[in-house]
């Protein structure tokens, strides 16, 4: 596979980032918020194909986007413990009054290994900040979404969340963090 690339977005809502990973070809997109035309506009630039949209987790912060994305033909992926906050409250977006464009996800996601094109990704199911919370790892990027930051962890005061879980996720994720990583946090 030829050398991977990132580019961050950052969203004004939340102030949450959205990666395009790519190579010289393709790109995946992570948590891409609601930055869809710049992104757009970042592929276009670049002459690249988008293979899919990863979801960390289903809250609206990270996927006001998806629906733009997926009109253009593009599939959607998350985890299956929290595909239903694509069509319904789940997503929080209610919390804050944001108009959320309902769709659903084509792949529901498990903990293991699957294959994108040319992208061998590793989902790491994390609950916590939210029940179907995940992690990706793709060569040597390392996707948290919001199950930990920079400098902190997730809020895990949702309905479907929880510090137990959380503590449980962040002790499962020992190994990855001995790792050199580029870690690309979701906030």
């Amino acid at each position: 596979m030829n050398q991977l690339k990132i580019q961050k977005f950052v969203s004004n809502v939340l102030i949450e980032n959205g990666y395009v990973l790519y190579n010289d070809v393709h790109a995946l997109v992570i948590d891409p918020g609601n930055v869809y035309n710049d992104i757009v506009s970042f592929l276009k630039q670049n002459k690249l194909k988008v293979l899919g949209v990863l979801l960390t987790h289903g809250h609206f912060d990270h996927c006001l986007s998806c629906k733009h994305f997926q009109d253009d033909g593009i599939a959607i992926y998350i985890h299956k413990y929290d595909s239903d906050k694509l069509y319904t409250d789940g997503n929080l977006s209610k919390m804050l009054n944001i108009d959320f464009p309902v769709f659903y996800a084509d792949y529901l996601l498990e903990e293991g290994f699957f294959e994108i094109g040319e992208f061998k990704v590793e989902v790491i199911h994390t609950p916590g900040h939210s029940r179907g919370s995940v992690c990706y790892v793709i060569d040597d990027y390392f996707f948290s979404g919001d199950t930990f930051f920079k400098d902190g962890v997730g809020r895990t005061d949702f309905y479907d969340s929880s510090f137990i879980d959380l503590r449980n996720s962040l002790m499962k994720l020992t190994p990855y963090f001995k790792k050199p990583y580029i870690f690309c946090y979701g906030h």
